[in-house]
């Protein structure tokens, strides 16, 4: 261990190997503390936790060791990270450089889920029915017969959703060596890659279906140390993976996969009974042209019926967005008599008919089997998923689930039932931390109040941690402000919106735009936006976040008005962005389901579920928006807080202790527009 830590040591200096591969580098304590720690943990084969402040650098703190320890152990490290942004500059930028800085001869590769790839034998059968999706599907066969890659994201040109929908690859539907195009398949070829190589980044969403697949559709092969970069987003991502939604559309869409009587020509059952007819066999023509076909409609008929009365529920209720629905709710005549029977009643028609739909293959002469290989995959599959839908309806109207929450949302297409796990950490816990010899976890937001306990409890990190606070070396004293407004309404007062324009309009001017206002709902941002008509101001919704940003590069005085996801993961660094005005603390929603449902999890037990839940998430969001402000060393400017909770109420302190040290001010209107004007005209903006 000694001699890898004077090599770290050596490395990170300011005459070591980074400096002269990289003359730009700064060396950072922060940045080779965290790498020695990070090796500590993987030779002490413990979890560790890290949170590394703006500017310490902590891609490079974890991926040293990780390289080092793969390049002298041979045992896999799997990087798992939330947004592609991260993915591009570790793959693109940081480890290439990295692996020829160092001298080290590693295979490192990107692995990516099933979805993403296109599937040659979908795209053959698609092509027979060409002129349904116009010359787009000929683009995609003249792109393919070129794409070493084969992934969406590498298509030149935009496919649709309802032609990528009939094309993509899925495990339930393949047939794998038994393909006729396994050998050029483009999954299976990176694949193999993802089982030879030494380090594989990942992101989150994949390492759950990872864990969640059975061993013979894994997609990662098996690894010892896991790194988790902006692993604050593990927790939901993993609730998301575990959760069921109960969809009418996708039911549809599932259906239409094996029998479609408006466009028969993609019917699989009308494909096998076609083909078996031209061999002289009918004896299943009655089975799949008849039978089949119209137990499918009238399933149809019960679908429509229960979303119908779903939707006729949710129009009667006084819930306009998310409806949480408790065993109380669902004691309900409304749901007892009506709609629980209904759905109950679609759960046994979807068993018969899963059956009856898998029951097609074992009456299929063998000498057959192979021309219908693919066509009795895609039945199969269809069976399976009909099958689990069924699964969940059970869960969903049972009381032996007391930690699952359950709620009604409206979407556009009508209204869905989504089942989650509300406690992710025993799963967690078993299948990934307790698996695994070493678990890194970092990110710059992890903690609350210097403390990592509200992420190790979500996350169900329950063995003794390495866990460090990597403060950032940015000088925040004297290059960045906080300020609040003592005689602004607080939030819930009727003219907060109207009294909150007007701080906007004189705060932009004080800094001659270069702003980012970041609010916690669409509905305050039009309504400012409203009272701000008459400035130019790039408003989220009104084009891609890329371009948004693009254009706000471009000009030195301009003005984005933002929501989620303009908190995290938008790097401008510079005197493009020099103020940032955060309108409201960042507070979960009360009438979201997982949070009503933590709530009562929570007091069950006896604790606060505003202190234990809903604080530490609105710190972690905070420190995202108010890291928005200080890219580089040489950024400099003010932070606003519209919201007057921040300064006066004691848990405001948890908010301000959680942040970097800074200047801190909090008085009237016009006390802080005169700092706002003295620090904009002293400094170099």
């Amino acid at each position: 261990m000694q001699e890898t830590l004077t090599l770290l040591d050596e490395l990170f200096s300011d005459s070591g190997l980074l400096k002269k591969s990289l003359p730009s580098y700064e060396s950072r304590d922060g940045q080779q503390k965290m790498a020695k720690r990070i090796w500590e943990a993987f030779e002490r084969e413990k979890p560790a936790l890290f949170e590394a402040g703006t500017g310490i650098g902590k891609s490079l703190a974890y991926l040293i060791p990780a390289l080092l320890w793969s390049y002298r152990t041979g045992e896999k490290v799997v990087i798992s990270t939330y947004t592609i942004a991260l993915q591009e500059q570790l793959l693109e930028k940081d480890i290439p450089f990295l692996l020829q800085a160092l001298g080290l001869d590693l295979r490192v590769v990107l692995a990516k889920g099933m979805g993403n790839y296109l599937c040659m034998r979908k795209l053959d059968e698609t092509s027979k029915q060409h002129g349904f999706f116009d010359d787009s599907v000929d683009a995609v066969a003249s792109w393919a017969q070129k794409t070493t890659d084969g992934t969406k994201s590498a298509i030149p040109f935009s496919v649709s959703g309802d032609l990528w929908g009939k094309i993509y690859a899925e495990s339930d539907a393949c047939s794998y060596m038994k393909c006729p195009h396994y050998k050029e398949c483009f999954f299976f070829k990176a694949r193999s890659k993802v089982q030879d190589a030494d380090v594989i980044i990942v992101n989150h969403h994949l390492l759950m279906a990872d864990l969640l697949s059975d061993a013979n559709r894994s997609i990662l092969p098996p690894y010892s140390h896991l790194v988790v970069d902006e692993a604050h987003h593990l927790e939901s991502v993993a609730r998301s993976s575990l959760s069921a939604v109960l969809d009418r559309v996708q039911l549809f869409k599932s259906m239409a996969r094996i029998h479609s009587d408006t466009n028969p020509e993609v019917s699989r059952l009308l494909f096998v009974r076609d083909f078996l007819k031209k061999r002289g066999d009918k004896s299943l023509e009655t089975r799949l042209g008849t039978d089949l076909p119209g137990e499918k409609r009238a399933l149809l008929t019960k679908i429509n019926a229960a979303f119908d009365l779903l939707d006729q529920l949710f129009l009667t209720s006084s819930q306009s967005y998310k409806w949480h629905l408790t065993p109380n709710t669902l004691k309900a005549p409304s749901w007892q008599n009506e709609l629980i029977p209904a759905f109950l009643d679609i759960r046994d028609s979807l068993k018969r008919y899963s059956a009856a739909l898998a029951s097609v293959e074992p009456d299929i002469p063998e000498e057959a089997k192979p021309d219908l290989e693919n066509a009795l995959a895609d039945i199969g599959s269809t069976a399976d998923r009909l099958k689990e839908t069924a699964g969940v309806i059970d869960v969903f109207f049972s009381d032996e689930a007391p930690d699952d929450v359950r709620w009604a949302e409206r979407t556009p297409e009508g209204a869905t039932l989504s089942l989650a796990q509300l406690n992710v950490a025993p799963f967690l816990e078993k299948n990934l931390f307790g698996a695994l010899k070493s678990s890194i976890l970092c990110s710059a937001t992890l903690t609350v109040d210097e403390q990592f306990e509200h992420v190790k409890r979500g996350l169900g990190v329950t063995q003794d941690a390495i866990e460090e606070v990597y403060p950032s070396p940015f000088d925040f004293q004297n290059r960045t402000k906080l300020l609040g407004f003592s005689d602004l309404p607080p939030p819930n007062a009727y003219d907060f919106i109207r009294e909150s324009a007007k701080v906007i309009r004189e705060a932009v001017q004080i800094s001659g735009g270069g702003a980012f206002v970041l609010f916690t709902s669409y509905d305050m941002l039009n309504k400012c936006a409203e009272e701000l008509d008459d400035l130019s101001i790039l408003r989220q919704g009104d084009q891609s976040r890329h371009l948004l940003l693009e254009e706000f590069r471009r000009k030195q005085d301009s003005i984005l008005f933002g929501t989620d996801s303009f908190w995290e993961g938008v790097d401008v660094a510079g005197d493009a962005l020099r103020l940032v005005i955060i309108a409201k603390l960042p507070f979960p929603v009360p009438s979201e389901p997982l949070l009503q449902a933590r709530a009562d999890y929570l007091k069950k037990q006896g604790k606060d579920p505003f202190r234990e839940d809903s604080i530490p998430q609105a710190v972690t969001k905070f420190k995202q928006g108010f890291g928005r402000l200080m890219r580089r060393k040489e950024d400099r400017g003010c932070v606003l807080c519209l919201d007057q909770r921040l300064f006066n109420r004691q848990y405001g302190k948890i908010f301000l202790r959680s942040l970097p040290e800074c200047v801190t001010s909090f008085q009237t209107k016009d006390q802080i527009f005169n700092e706002m004007r003295m620090f904009y005209r002293n400094g170099s903006l």
